[in-house]
């Protein structure tokens, strides 16, 4: 009976690592801060409140650079599009690289219907985060401070793990969190419209 537990916990603990990336370098919560707490942060030149991701009714604006290093406000982003993914995803992150593919074919089949990503790279290296994006085929905005787990994105968002996907309306609220694969393709179908 205690073999059959123990094999349960560690499959569990084995699919939980094999669906997402920790995000390395995520400053840990203060034991003294309330789950309810907010702490004002900058990012690029607005101030920022991190929530909760329970707690996010809308989408939170950032500006950060794309790979060419012009700055790309999220909000603006969003207004264009019907729907808009929001990807926290790295180079690095197996998971992540897994869903590239799937993101690939939303975007080419939904891109001219009004589908708008916005991809957020945890990366810290530019070259990795631009050679990833190319061989990739994210034709897509891309998006960095390349600070990794340690951008005010990434607590702004309460990103504990990636990929990180969000859903958002052309109004700026969110519609879905966590979907991927086959889930996400089919919610997008059904909200595209």
């Amino acid at each position: 009976m205690k073999k059959g537990y123990s094999l349960a916990v560690v499959f569990m603990a084995l699919a939980f690592a094999v669906c997402s990336c920790n995000v390395p370098g995520k400053p840990a919560t203060d034991s003294n801060d309330s789950a309810n707490e907010v702490k004002e942060q900058t990012v690029g030149n607005e101030d920022v409140k991190p929530m909760a991701v329970a707690e996010l009714k809308m989408a939170k604006d950032f500006t950060l650079d794309d790979i060419k290093g012009k700055k790309v406000n999220l909000m603006s982003e969003v207004k264009k599009n019907k729907i808009t993914i929001l990807d926290f995803w790295a180079s690095w992150c197996p998971p992540c690289m897994r869903e590239v593919p799937n993101l690939v074919d939303i975007y080419d089949r939904y891109g001219e219907d009004g589908l708008g990503i916005v991809g957020v790279s945890l990366d810290e290296s530019k070259d990795d985060w631009k050679n990833t994006v190319e061989s990739m085929g994210m034709k897509w905005v891309q998006v960095s401070d390349l600070k990794g787990g340690k951008s005010p994105v990434v607590r702004l968002y309460n990103v504990q793990s990636i990929p990180h996907i969000l859903v958002i309306d052309s109004e700026g609220r969110i519609l879905s969190e966590g979907l991927t694969g086959t889930e996400l393709e089919e919610f997008i179908a059904d909200h595209i419209e």
